[in-house]
């Protein structure tokens, strides 16, 4: 922070949260708080103004089945509002891609990974539904319903491509890709055989897969890259690193922990 961001940082804090109602508020043209929450307040997470009592109260918000934590996470205007419309109302409660990755963003900053994760999985899982019901992707979503929002165009790929490539390769999958550092940092959660080919990946595409675990329990990555990174794979609690070079196919056994006796 330098000092402008940080007198920033004061002024909205001074005149944007509330303490009686632990959220932050739009101002109107007046100055005055406007009495309706919105998502709006989560960009204070994003631009790392919030402080850890107003981290906590949003962090409480998103989890708050009755406001924010309804079916699909996240509507742009909580349940507890008047105008709270269960099926979207366009911005009266719809869950809009854009607006989940600014709060999942948010949430990592401060971190609140998990529920980061939590939301990300979910909307992906309820968009996947909805893509086998109607055949398409849409422009948003209802917030207590795995359905399209009301109203919302179809063949929405613009942003809300964000789930099925951005939520899927960071979460589902857990591959994060730092271009700038040359590196590629891959969280397995799947005990299933898993993994993304033809990722695009400085100038050129490296496809990673992990295979499910054989008899004794040991796993398997598959590495054909054509380009030289560093490789960080986490399985099971245990990170292994590798440096993959240009042009080579590696098959690369992870060192696990050994399973549970019972």
């Amino acid at each position: 922070f330098g000092a402008e961001a940080q007198e920033l940082a004061r002024v909205i804090n001074d005149k944007m949260w509330s303490p009686q109602r632990k959220f932050y508020f739009d101002l109107t043209f007046e100055g005055k708080q406007s009495p309706v929450k919105t998502a709006a307040a989560f960009w204070t997470l994003l631009a790392g103004v919030a402080g850890p009592q107003q981290v906590a109260a949003l962090v409480a918000e998103l989890r708050n089945p009755k406001t924010f934590g309804r079916v699909h996470p996240v509507p742009t205007v909580p349940a507890d509002e008047p105008a709270f419309d269960p099926a979207g109302g366009y911005w009266k409660g719809a869950v809009w891609p854009p607006v989940n990755t600014m709060v999942i963003r948010g949430l990592e900053k401060n971190g609140e990974g998990k529920l980061a994760e939590h939301i990300a999985l979910e909307h992906l899982r309820v968009i996947t539904r909805i893509f086998k019901d109607t055949g398409t992707v849409w422009e948003n979503y209802a917030p207590d319903a795995a359905k399209p929002g009301t109203p919302a165009k179809r063949d929405f790929v613009g942003w809300s491509g964000l789930g099925p490539i951005l939520y899927l390769i960071e979460y589902a999958i857990g591959v994060r890709v730092d271009a700038p550092s040359k590196a590629i940092a891959w969280n397995i959660r799947s005990p299933e055989r898993v993994g993304i080919e033809r990722l695009h990946f400085g100038g050129s595409t490296v496809s990673l897969t992990c295979d499910a675990p054989d008899a004794q329990h040991r796993r398997i990555v598959r590495v054909r890259s054509g380009a030289t990174f560093h490789l960080e794979v986490t399985c099971q609690g245990a990170t292994n690193t590798f440096k993959v070079s240009a042009g080579e196919l590696l098959e690369l056994p992870l060192d696990l922990p050994a399973p549970a006796k019972r």
